[in-house]
């Protein structure tokens, strides 16, 4: 008894730094992740409060929303890596978290820089301004509401498969969304952003599949 509780905390924790990347739907997913149902297929119906991640508004500058959605996402992946596998058993793991926490966080950096310069007036146009969520979910917050980490609480196996099947699909939604900036994009520096998030995100979907195909092929033995 005492395990599923620690389970469905551990899985509320998720669904609350999956709010970072602006997601309302992700109380839909939760049934799926108790019953160990794929996060792919989830995923992928990604919603922010204003509308779907990932969908962009023709009538407001295609940069703008880029901006504030991929900074809604970058936080929901630097935040899930820190508080899911910074302390997993496996160094490959944690070498991912560092290097997903690095790359992403200057490339937040970097957009809001451009955000300054080029809507220094405009509104959010989704999810929550920029670093409220760090603010929101402080350090060793979510360890203390747990009474420990997600990896003590679970275990490193089933934390670092959660975390994956949550990450493959999270990483290709950047992909997707990049895709469409090479199309769209008004500044060639948001372009080239993008052209930079397809290349590592899609080597990191490489590298975490492969990851999950060696953790369910132990499991199996």
């Amino acid at each position: 008894m005492r395990k599923i509780r620690y389970l469905v905390v551990a899985l509320a924790m998720v669904v609350l730094l999956l709010a970072g990347a602006g997601i309302t739907s992700a109380a839909v997913q939760f049934g799926s992740m108790m019953s160990g149902g794929a996060m792919s297929g989830g995923m992928g119906s990604m919603m922010n409060d204003r509308g779907m991640m990932g969908s962009f508004d023709e009538d407001k500058p295609f940069d703008l929303q880029f901006i504030d959605q991929m900074t809604m996402h970058h936080q929901g992946a630097i935040m899930s890596s820190k508080h899911m596998i910074s302390d997993s058993e496996r160094p490959e793991l944690r070498k991912l978290a560092e290097n997903i926490e690095e790359s992403q966080s200057e490339q937040i950096d970097q957009m809001q820089e451009w955000r300054d310069e080029w809507h220094p007036d405009a509104e959010q146009t989704s999810g929550m301004p920029a670093g409220m969520m760090d603010e929101m979910m402080s350090d060793g917050m979510m360890e203390q509401m747990m009474g420990g980490s997600m990896q003590e609480m679970m275990g490193s196996d089933s934390t670092d498969v959660m975390f994956l099947r949550m990450m493959i699909p999270h990483h290709q939604m950047a992909v997707n969304m990049s895709e469409k900036a090479l199309k769209r994009s008004e500044h060639p520096e948001l372009e080239e952003l993008a052209r930079k998030i397809i290349d590592e995100q899609t080597a990191e979907i490489e590298l975490m599949e492969g990851y999950l195909k060696e953790i369910e092929a132990a499991e199996k033995g």
